[in-house]
C-alpha cells in the first residue's frame, strides 16, 4: 500500500474512533477556542527529588493478566533504566516527563501521543475537551441536557470562559489549571490550559465531596487506589478533603509525588513510610504492600479507570481490603474486560448500591457500594 494512503486511512480511522467517544454532535461543539501547549515548569523541591531517588530500586509484582504488565515493559522501564543510580538524569526526567512516556496509561502528556502528527491538535485536544466541558456543565445543571430528537440547539453562543466561571460558582471553588510540566496540550483559558483529565478530576473530586457531605462523615478519610497522576487528589485537597491516601505501582507513585509536590506545599505530600500517619491531614502516597500490611480504616475508597484493568489476584486483594476497611466504595470503570467491578463488590455485606452512567466518558459506569 502507498505510504501516504496508509497514513491517510490511519488518520481518518483515528478521527472516527474519537468521534465515537463524543456525547453530542460536532455541530454542538463549535465554540471559539485556541489549542495550546504548556511550556512552563513548576519547581520541584530538592528534598522531594531525593525521596523519589530513594524508591527507584523498589520493584512491583505485576502479573501478566494486568494491562500494566505490558505498559511497564513497553514504556515505564525506559524511565527506570535512564534514572537508575543517576540523580541528574532523574531530575531531567521528572522535569520533562513527556519525553519518557511515564504518564502512559493514565495521562495524555506522553511522547508517543505528541509524535502522532494526526489528530492530537486538530481533534483530541480541542473538540473532545469541549465535549467533556459541556458534559460537566450538564452534570452540574449549569446547562440543560441536550436532546438529540430536536434539531435546534438548546444552548447557543457558548463561551468557554463564562462556562468555567459558572462551574466555579456552582462548585464554590476558584479554578486554576497550573500545568506544572512542559508539553501539556489542551484549550487555552485565562486560568491555564484545560485538558480532558483536568475536567474529569474536577467532576470526580466534587462527587467525592458530595458523597462525604451526604453521609456526614466527620473525619473525611479517603483512599484512592490507581490514582493516575494525582489530579483527583489535588482537587479533593482544594475542596478541603485533606486526609487523602494514594496507593499505586512504583512509576505512578513517582509521578504522583512529582506532580502533587509542585502544586501543593511539598511538606503535605508524604511518601516515606516512617513519616506516614494516616490520621493527619496530608496526602499520603504508598505502595500496595504498605496498604495490605495494615488495616487502616477509611470513610470512602475511590477508584477510577483501573480496577477492571489490573490482574485478578490484586483485584481480590483490593476487594477484601475495601470491604473490610471502608464504609463506601465509589467506582468509575468500564466493563469490557473479563471481570467487572460488581463481580467483586456486590456482596451480602451491602447496605446500599447505586449504578449510573458516567457523565464524562462513554462506556463507563459509576457505582457506589455502601457497606453495612
Amino acid at each position: 500500500m502507498n505510504i501516504k494512503k496508509y497514513f491517510k486511512i490511519k488518520y481518518y480511522r483515528e478521527i472516527f474512533d474519537l468521534k465515537n467517544h463524543l456525547f453530542r454532535k460536532e455541530a454542538l461543539l463549535k465554540i471559539n477556542h485556541i489549542v495550546g501547549t504548556s511550556n512552563k515548569l513548576i519547581f520541584l523541591n530538592k528534598s522531594k527529588l531525593n525521596e523519589i531517588y530513594e524508591i527507584l530500586n523498589e520493584h512491583d509484582q505485576i502479573n501478566k493478566d494486568s494491562m500494566w504488565h505490558s505498559i511497564f515493559n513497553k514504556y515505564h522501564i525506559e524511565f527506570l533504566n535512564f534514572t537508575k543510580n543517576n540523580k541528574n538524569n532523574l531530575k531531567y526526567a521528572l522535569d520533562n516527563p513527556r519525553l519518557f512516556n511515564i504518564f502512559y496509561g493514565f495521562d495524555n502528556n506522553v511522547k508517543v501521543f505528541h509524535d502522532n502528527p494526526g489528530f492530537n491538535f486538530k481533534f483530541k485536544y480541542s473538540v473532545s475537551i469541549v465535549d467533556k466541558l459541556i458534559s460537566l456543565c450538564e452534570s452540574l445543571e449549569i446547562l440543560r441536557l441536550d436532546n438529540p430528537e430536536y434539531h435546534n440547539k438548546k444552548y447557543k453562543d457558548l463561551n468557554i470562559e463564562k462556562l468555567i466561571s459558572k462551574i466555579e460558582k456552582k462548585i464554590k471553588l476558584k479554578l486554576k489549571f497550573k500545568n506544572p510540566f512542559p508539553g501539556e496540550k489542551g484549550i487555552k483559558t485565562s486560568r491555564g490550559i484545560i485538558s480532558e483529565r483536568e475536567i474529569q478530576a474536577i467532576y470526580q473530586a466534587y462527587k467525592i465531596k458530595k458523597i462525604m457531605n451526604d453521609n456526614k462523615f466527620k473525619t473525611k478519610n479517603i483512599l484512592e487506589f490507581g490514582g493516575g497522576l494525582g489530579r483527583t487528589a489535588y482537587y479533593c485537597y482544594q475542596f478541603g478533603i485533606k486526609n487523602y491516601t494514594l496507593v499505586d505501582l512504583l512509576v505512578p507513585r513517582i509521578c504522583q509525588i512529582n506532580y502533587l509536590s509542585r502544586l501543593i506545599n511539598d511538606k503535605k505530600i508524604i511518601s516515606k513510610p516512617k513519616n506516614i500517619d494516616f490520621k493527619n491531614n496530608n496526602i499520603k502516597i504508598i505502595s500496595p504492600e504498605i496498604l495490605f500490611s495494615n488495616n487502616i480504616k477509611f470513610d470512602l475508597v475511590f477508584n477510577s479507570d483501573s480496577f477492571t484493568e489490573i490482574d485478578y489476584q490484586n483485584q481480590k486483594k483490593y476487594k477484601n481490603y475495601v470491604i473490610k476497611n471502608s464504609k463506601i466504595f465509589f467506582s468509575i470503570n468500564h466493563e469490557y474486560n473479563h471481570y467487572k467491578v460488581g463481580d467483586f463488590f456486590k456482596t451480602k455485606n451491602l447496605k446500599e448500591y447505586t449504578r449510573n452512567l458516567y457523565w464524562l466518558k462513554r462506556g463507563y459506569v459509576e457505582e457506589k457500594f455502601k457497606f453495612k
